[in-house]
């Protein structure tokens, strides 16, 4: 009996083993691995598309656009042996080989590296140069001119159209050297930001000769659109998307007269999410300058103040995007120039609302018929001469999310930074 009993027993543990078993068959296991939460953001990029003044348009005048350390390498072939990840800045070459004696005055001779490296001595090398620049305007009646030196060969492109080339060896002299103009150049010049692009091959050292055999590309590009002495197109500015710099400017009037008038189109652009965009002025500045005899003769309450800004008035619209006012845009604001030029606007993220702008140095009027915006310029203004008003208008924008109570009016400006009523950045 006591034998069945330690038989029974070890029938137990075989059973349980096979249990055990059978439950690992049975079990799996799923991970969802690296969750990450990340922030979203609002950016927000502007554009000044037309301008005029006393119904002139602002056109691009004049552009100058030569070979230096701005250019960028952004492609080499594939024995080419740059080290820098690319693109990054070309780099001036120095000292000047002797025999390059292309004739480009304003221009410095430029290549990937300095010196090229002896490793590209004896192989053919082939970098690719780029450099942007904006044009804003017709190019009809522009004189455009194309001037080009290369250590060798070489091919342009303008906003990938071809523009020229040359596949023969001595284009680094005077006798080589090539100048393309006119409507090669022309035909493919775009409104707003244009990219210009060089592929320079630097041709194999012969075996058996021991000189160094640097590689280098030089050329300007000037675009003359004849604007003649016109005050205004010589100083007014239009520019594409961007992020905007201290030299980007909406207006830059330099004798501005009792009627005179202008309109501006602005375009502001949100990525990623919905937003409230505002058109907000600050940062203002009303300045004497020169105390003239009329002045000194009207009825001036505020003797080290200038007085132009209660002259200068402005209507806002949301604009279809021609710059001119229309009957069915109604006007956001219609007033002075102050901290707050807009209502709220809304702008779906990924989109663009334009926004048109009229001053006045005077007092303007809508026709209810035809929309048309007049300025009437009459009455004394003699206290405003030789002042100045000087201003930063920003363009200021939050995520509509959980914002649906934010208002312009919200907004101030301390030391240059546009914040809400709160003293918060947005």
């Amino acid at each position: 009996m006591k034998k069945i009993l330690i038989s029974l027993s070890v029938i137990g543990v075989v059973a349980a083993a096979a249990v055990i078993g059978t439950q690992a068959l049975f079990t799996d296991q799923e991970t969802s691995s690296g969750n990450v939460f990340t922030a979203g953001s609002i950016d927000l990029k502007v554009d000044h598309l037309v301008q005029t003044y006393n119904g002139v348009n602002c056109n691009t005048c004049s552009v100058t656009v030569v070979s230096d350390a701005t250019n960028e390498v952004v492609a080499k072939s594939e024995n080419g042996t740059d080290p820098v990840t690319l693109p990054h800045p070309a780099v001036l070459v120095n000292p000047i080989n002797p025999a390059w004696t292309a004739n480009v005055p304003g221009a410095s001779w430029i290549w990937a590296q300095n010196p090229t490296p002896e490793a590209e001595y004896g192989i053919d090398t082939i970098y690719t140069f780029e450099k942007t620049f904006n044009w804003m305007g017709p190019v009809t009646g522009a004189t455009l001119v194309l001037s080009i030196g290369a250590d060798n060969s070489y091919e342009v492109y303008l906003n990938g159209s071809h523009v020229t080339g040359d596949n023969t060896e001595q284009n680094y002299n005077t006798a080589g050297q090539d100048v393309v103009s006119g409507t090669p150049i022309s035909d493919h010049i775009v409104q707003g930001v244009n990219t210009l692009r060089f592929v320079v091959k630097n041709w194999a050292r012969p075996a058996g000769q021991t000189w160094l055999n640097p590689g280098g590309l030089i050329y300007k590009l000037t675009i003359d659109g004849n604007c003649g002495d016109s005050e205004f197109k010589n100083h007014c500015t239009l520019f594409g998307e961007k992020n905007l710099g201290p030299d980007d400017h909406f207006w830059i009037i330099d004798d501005v007269k009792p009627g005179d008038y202008g309109t501006n189109l602005i375009s502001l652009h949100v990525t990623s999410n919905d937003a409230y965009a505002c058109l907000y002025t600050g940062n203002t500045a009303d300045n004497e300058n020169d105390l003239v005899n009329a002045e000194t003769k009207a009825n001036d309450d505020t003797p080290n103040e200038g007085e132009l800004s209660k002259y200068l008035n402005v209507i806002v619209w949301p604009d279809n995007g021609d710059g001119i006012h229309q009957v069915s845009e109604t006007p956001i604001y219609n007033g002075p120039l102050n901290e707050e030029m807009t209502s709220r606007l809304a702008i779906v993220g990924g989109g663009t609302e334009y926004l048109g702008l009229a001053w006045c140095a005077g007092d303007q009027d809508i026709d209810s018929e035809t929309g048309t915006i007049s300025c009437d310029g009459s009455g004394s203004q003699n206290d405003a001469q030789t002042d100045s008003f000087v201003a930063d208008l920003t363009a200021y924008a939050v995520q509509q999310r959980n914002n649906g109570n934010f208002s312009c009016s919200d907004l101030r400006q301390v030391n240059g930074t546009v914040v809400t009523g709160e003293g918060l950045n947005d």
